[in-house]
C-alpha cells in the first residue's frame, strides 16, 4: 500500500512515500493474485486457441476485472466457446503457473501503445485513447503474454496459487452497450486457500438445493 493506494513491487513508488508491505493474510493481497489470475486466464485462452490452429491474435482481449470472490475476463474468440472448453482452458492456466512466469511492467508513449493495436484489438485501442494525457500508459508482460494493465500484479506466475475454478460463460456486451459487439465473460473465482475454495463451492451447491 503506497499513500493509500493499492500497488505491486513492479511499480515505483513515490520518493517519500508512506509504505505498508502486505502479506497473504491482509485482504487487500486477494486482489494482487486475483488480477493476475485475469491475465493468466487471458493467455491460457489464448494458447488454446493457437493450439486448435488459430493466430492467437485473433483472440482479442477486452477488460478482466477482479470482482467479489473471483474475476472474469470478456474475450472476443475466433470460434464459439462452450463449457465443455473450459476443462481445458483451467488445465492451461495451472500450466502456465508451473511456469513461474516473471511479470514486468512497461510504460509505452500514447503513439506507441496505440500503434501495438490499432488495426488488430479495437477494444483495447478504445481503452488506449481513453486514458487522459499525460497518464501512464502501462503494460504487463508474462512470457509471450502482454496485456495493457495498470496493474497491481504479483511479481510471478507461481505465486498466484492453485485455489481456483473456472465456473462460467456468459454474453457480455463491449462497455455493457447493447449496440457494441457481444463478447464472451469467462466467469472465475479465486481465493488464498485450497479450503476456502472448497468451502465456497459447497456453499453454491447447497445453496442449489
Amino acid at each position: 500500500i503506497v499513500d493509500g493506494a493499492l500497488y505491486d513491487l513492479l511499480k515505483p513508488h513515490p520518493q517519500g512515500a508512506k509504505v505498508r508491505l502486505l502479506t497473504e493474510k491482509d485482504p487487500e493481497f486477494q486482489t494482487l493474485f486475483r488480477h493476475t489470475l485475469a491475465h493468466v486466464l487471458a493467455q491460457a485462452v489464448k494458447e488454446f486457441f493457437r493450439e486448435k490452429g488459430y493466430d492467437p491474435e485473433s483472440v482479442r482481449l477486452g477488460v478482466g476485472p477482479v470482482i467479489e470472490k473471483g474475476f472474469y475476463y470478456d474475450i472476443e474468440a475466433p470460434e464459439p466457446l462452450s463449457d465443455e472448453d473450459l476443462p481445458a482452458i483451467e488445465a492451461k492456466m495451472r500450466e502456465i503457473l508451473k511456469r513461474d512466469l516473471p511479470l514486468r511492467r512497461f510504460v509505452l508513449s500514447r503513439e506507441e501503445a496505440l500503434a501495438r493495436y490499432r488495426g488488430k484489438d479495437p477494444y483495447k485501442t478504445e481503452l488506449i485513447l481513453e486514458i487522459p494525457e499525460g497518464e501512464e500508459i502501462s503494460f504487463y508482460q508474462q512470457g509471450e503474454f502482454v496485456d495493457l494493465c495498470a496493474g497491481p500484479h504479483l511479481k510471478s506466475t507461481k505465486d498466484v496459487g492453485k485455489a481456483f475454478k473456472i465456473m462460467s460463460l456468459a454474453g457480455a456486451y463491449w462497455r455493457g452497450d447493447e449496440h457494441n459487439k457481444m463478447l464472451t465473460r469467462i466467469y472465475a473465482t479465486a481465493f488464498g486457500k485450497k479450503e476456502e475454495l472448497e468451502a465456497y463451492l459447497t456453499m453454491l451447491e447447497e445453496a442449489k438445493k
